[in-house]
């Protein structure tokens, strides 16, 4: 796990999605609120308002329980996609993009169900 925290840390995109999703595994959304108000961009929230984004989080966070990395698919300075693991079993795409300019606010973030379910946690 060292070593995808690691790969992952490398690009500015995984530090934000660290930081966010140590945030979500907390369930502290009061931080998580603070965040996505400084931590991104005008023009996305402008599309999914903050408020929405949490209760989407929140929702996430009931349905799937905790996340953790289960697989690298792609990690750019600036995007990273990759497969997570719910607490309950499901796995996820996960994608977060950042601007190029500091401070590297989030300008893309979706998490979507793949449609296998994985038992072997």
């Amino acid at each position: 796990m060292d070593e995808l925290r690691q790969k992952i840390g490398s690009s500015k995109a995984g530090r934000r999605f660290i930081a966010q999703m140590r945030l979500y595994n907390d369930s502290d959304f009061r931080r998580l609120r603070g965040f996505m108000r400084s931590g991104y961009y005008d023009l996305a929230l402008l599309q999914n308002p903050v408020e929405r984004r949490l209760l989407d989080m929140k929702a996430a966070r009931k349905l799937h329980g905790r996340l953790k990395v289960a697989e690298i698919e792609s990690v750019k300075d600036y995007a990273i996609q990759l497969i997570m693991l719910g607490e309950k079993g499901l796995r996820l795409r996960l994608r977060l993009s950042v601007t190029e300019s500091y401070p590297h606010l989030v300008t893309e973030y979706w998490l979507l169900p793949l449609m296998e379910r994985c038992d072997d946690q």
